[in-house]
């Protein structure tokens, strides 16, 4: 269920607030943090502007605690290098699905290697997350043969 349908604020509620108590801060707090407040509604607006169709999702987490072959599980194929030698990866890497527009906004994440896949992902099962260990029915994927990145 989506925020606003649960009657949470969206991001643009967020962001109008944002502007809002930037607004009135003028003057009364720090310059630094307004200038930090106001950097925040730059970007925000700047990635805004840059593509409504693509959502990015990243992968965090300790050298060699399995992002690249989960990555790779994602995508259903090999793209990400694993090694037992750490760190592996050294810069991003991005998959992409409909790569019509996604050029700017790789650009703007600074985001180099482009993996363009040539098949969607499946659909959702009915009632459920979809995609495999989702809790829906699907297979966990197997784990890759050899050492994690």
């Amino acid at each position: 269920m989506s925020p606003a349908a649960r009657g949470a604020p969206t991001l643009s509620d967020r962001l109008t607030a944002l502007a809002r108590a930037t607004d009135l801060a003028e003057g009364r707090l720090d310059d630094a943090a307004v200038a930090a407040a106001r950097t925040v509604l730059d970007r925000a607006a700047e990635r805004r502007s840059l593509s409504a169709d693509h959502t990015v999702v990243g992968f965090f987490g300790a050298t060699g605690s399995g992002k690249s072959s989960l990555f790779n599980a994602v995508l259903g194929r090999d793209v990400a290098r694993t090694a037992a030698r750490r760190p592996t990866t050294a810069e991003p890497l991005a998959a992409v699905w409909g790569e019509a527009g996604s050029e700017p906004l790789l650009d703007w994440l600074g985001v180099a290697q482009r993996h363009h896949a040539e098949t969607p992902l499946p659909a959702p099962a009915a009632g459920g997350a979809g995609g495999p260990g989702c809790g829906n029915g699907s297979p966990a994927p197997r784990p890759p043969s050899g050492p994690a990145g």
